[in-house]
């Protein structure tokens, strides 16, 4: 595409027209700008167009503007954020599968998976970090390269109707459903609207991949499907923590793989089905393709493994909500060492909070978890039920860290998780010092 191509395809008038360059990128972020690529000025908490003339200084080709300004190669539309739109809806036109993904919890570990295992087959490209919201989306597909077979797009939802938005600019062929727990109730305001803004993933999509445990919510409104989980069509059981990673069973008919992946996250190994699952679509050997992910790493934050001294970190930091933190209280549980929580709050639940976090202690209690560090305003909650039950610490995240190191002769596993607001990987910074 050059620029001349893309004022066709936002609707645009070009201004102090200089060369009809190639644009191979676009960026919402002027520090972000590179050779090729074109700066998209958004209207937020700051106006994107007063960082043009810095894209432009950083290699940036051309920009798109509400205004009518001076620099070379602008390309002048009515509203920005709804050319970025209409970019994305272009590139998609081009892309010959794509599959959304959605859940409460686990959809950027689902998407890692699948594109860690489609790329050994197709050029593929996926949502980067977690851009999953309404800029985040049709940034990604507008930075889709060109040939590409399979994007991978991953969707968030805050209420009710956000899936069936970013529905019309995504058009996915193959809808994925991960999960549906207790993540945003404060926003979507009930479980029960949770399900339904989740299950929005299925309203355009003509193929469909769920847990089995979900199928009663949505059997109505859907056609062509395939369940995972322990009693699904593609079967995941007998998920355990070994000194290598997490393993399991993935089983589809009359095949079984027994797989290890490298990681410490029993949630995460759930998640293969779905990955089988959008594979059999596909026409790949649902099973035997999995044997790939024997040599998958994890992203930071989503359960990578990290050394510091005799400290073994499980960062799990990025996110938390009801169900991956109970995913990760259960993983940490069948690590053979001495097992060390760190936690901190538990964000967006609205007046469901106390009960929510009161459940998680519940969960800790049953298990043989050492020791507890509890850090933030919610997680009081949790230290009142842990008291006299085992040992906990509620404190900042530097006396965590102080806390921590004081145990490293006993060669310690720390996992350590809190929603994105709580910034838990200080933990891990504070250790490192």
């Amino acid at each position: 595409m050059r620029l001349t191509d893309l004022a066709k395809v936002v609707e645009g008038q070009i201004l102090n027209f200089e060369r009809d360059l190639e644009v191979n990128s676009f960026t919402i972020d002027s520090r972000k700008s590179s050779e090729g690529g074109v700066f998209i000025p958004l209207k937020g908490t700051t106006d994107g167009h007063n960082y043009i003339e810095d894209a432009l200084n950083r290699g940036s080709v051309g920009y798109l503007t509400e205004k009518s300004l001076n620099f070379k190669n602008g390309i002048l539309v009515k509203d920005t954020y709804q050319a970025l739109k209409k970019i994305a809806i272009y590139k998609r036109k081009s892309i010959d599968t794509v599959v959304g993904i959605t859940g409460s919890s686990g959809k950027t570990s689902t998407k890692e998976l699948l594109n860690f295992v489609l790329s050994k087959f197709y050029k593929t490209h996926s949502t980067s970090g977690n851009y999953n919201n309404e800029i985040g989306v049709p940034l990604t597909l507008s930075n889709t390269p060109e040939n590409t077979h399979i994007a991978i797009i991953e969707m968030g939802a805050g209420k009710v109707g956000d899936i069936d938005y970013l529905n019309e600019i995504v058009n996915p062929d193959v809808a994925v459903l991960v999960s549906v727990g207790h993540a945003h109730v404060e926003k979507f305001g009930s479980f029960e609207n949770i399900i339904k803004g989740k299950g929005e993933i299925f309203n355009k999509a003509h193929y469909h991949v769920l847990p089995f445990d979900l199928l009663h919510h949505y059997k109505d409104k859907l056609k062509k499907f395939i369940t995972f989980g322990e009693e699904g069509d593609i079967k995941v059981y007998g998920i355990r923590i070994t000194p290598e990673g997490t393993a399991g069973k993935i089983a589809y008919k009359n095949q079984v793989l027994d797989l290890t992946i490298p990681i410490f996250n029993k949630g995460v190994f759930k998640n293969t089905g779905a990955v089988a699952g959008v594979l059999y679509h596909l026409g790949l050997d649902p099973i035997k393709s999995l044997e790939v992910l024997k040599d998958f790493s994890q992203i930071e934050g989503r359960g990578k493994i990290l050394k510091i001294g005799n400290i073994t970190i499980i960062d799990d930091s990025y996110n938390a909500n009801p169900l991956s933190v109970k995913n990760a209280i259960e993983t940490l549980n069948e690590i053979p060492t001495v097992k060390v929580l760190v936690l901190g709050d538990m964000l967006e639940l609205g007046k469901e909070s106390e009960k929510l976090h009161r459940n998680i202690a519940r969960e800790i209690v049953k298990t043989n978890i050492d020791y507890v560090f509890l850090y933030g305003e919610e997680t009081k909650y949790i230290k009142q039920d842990l008291e006299g039950k085992k040992p906990v610490i509620y404190a900042d995240k530097k006396e965590i860290a102080y806390q921590i190191k004081k145990l490293e002769n006993l060669n310690p596993t720390v996992l350590i998780k809190g929603s994105r607001g709580m910034k838990m990987e200080e933990v891990i910074k504070y250790l490192g010092n």
